[in-house]
């Protein structure tokens, strides 16, 4: 990830994230490759999977058990995951039965294998085509669950791509699940991992 990416996502200036980036390599939990960005180490992954762990539980603790909306459980767990809690960790598994997964798709860590996902799975890398895509997680990003609580696009929705702007890289999708064709701006696209759906998947639907 790019240091203005990460500026942005934190809220700060990209002077702060060079600091702390810096000061994250020297610790080995980062590297940081020139005109690439920073990319979390072996050892600086291991250090925050505790906290994404705890974060996606109560993500989910917090739908599936409080009847929070899906737009503000992202906003609600962040502020209750400031520091992992490896007691909390564990009772929140033990209630729920050990999820796989958290309410935007994505996998809460030591329950489930960590798949590896490419570019070629995101919204955004595709083009104009006759495959239909099915929705399988959506980047952890606030601004984004508000913005999908008002186009109505829910995880596992089937999607087809019917038009791309060569302008702004917007995208026209029909979504079946509804019968709707939307306007995704780039900025949306990128942040929504996708697979084809087979023919035996379409038929097990049907």
């Amino acid at each position: 990830m790019n240091n203005i990416d990460l500026a942005v996502k934190a809220g700060v200036s990209k002077a702060s994230i060079s600091d702390r980036t810096q000061h994250l390599a020297k610790l080995g939990l980062v590297k940081y490759t020139k005109y690439y960005g920073t990319k979390l180490t072996k050892k600086g992954l291991n250090a925050v999977i505790p906290l994404v762990q705890q974060h996606r539980l109560i993500e989910t603790w917090l739908y599936e058990k409080l009847d929070i909306p899906l737009s503000d459980i992202y906003e609600k767990a962040t502020k209750l995951s400031d520091h992992p809690d490896l007691l909390l960790i564990d009772r929140l598994n033990i209630y729920m039965d050990y999820p796989e997964t958290c309410p935007h798709g994505n996998i809460i860590p030591i329950n489930c294998t960590i798949p590896e996902f490419t570019k070629s799975s995101l919204l955004a890398n595709q083009d104009i085509s006759e495959t239909t895509f099915k929705i399988i997680n959506f980047t952890e990003d606030n601004y984004l669950f508000k913005v999908l609580n008002n186009i109505d696009i829910h995880l596992a929705d089937q999607i087809k791509i019917t038009n791309i702007n060569g302008y702004d890289h917007s995208m026209v999708v029909l979504n079946l699940r509804n019968n709707l064709k939307q306007i995704l701006p780039k900025n949306i696209t990128k942040m929504i991992r996708i697979e084809k759906v087979t023919a035996s998947t379409l038929e097990k639907s049907v």
